[in-house]
């Protein structure tokens, strides 16, 4: 398997709960329901940390899927007409910009 990583910056003006809230509650569902050869869809959440200020990132999503084809083909989807309420709705709250992926394989040290 092979896992997509996207590291999230919220568009400015945005609190973090307010992004938090719209990723959990409105992009999830939506995700889950939409996007095609998708294997899991894990959210990382950001905290703040006791007088630790804002954090650097506002949230990491994890994709997993069988395979580079299910990848790409998933890619496609999302990045082509058919993904278009995707990509709405993460202009919603993501600062694109500020946010990037790569896709990675797990190499498990410890379970």
């Amino acid at each position: 398997m092979i896992k997509l990583i996207e590291i999230m910056k919220r568009k400015e003006g945005l609190s973090l709960e307010a992004f938090t809230r719209h990723w959990e509650e409105t992009h999830g569902p939506l995700i889950k329901r939409t996007v095609p050869h998708m294997r899991r869809y894990v959210q990382n959440h950001a905290l703040r940390l006791p007088g630790g200020g804002e954090p650097p990132i506002d949230g990491v999503a994890e994709i997993w899927y069988d395979d580079f084809e299910s990848w790409h083909a998933s890619a496609k989807w999302v990045f082509g007409p058919t993904g278009k309420e995707i990509q709405n709705d993460e202009d919603n709250f993501i600062d694109k910009s500020k946010t990037y992926g790569f896709i990675c394989t797990e190499k498990v040290i410890k379970e």
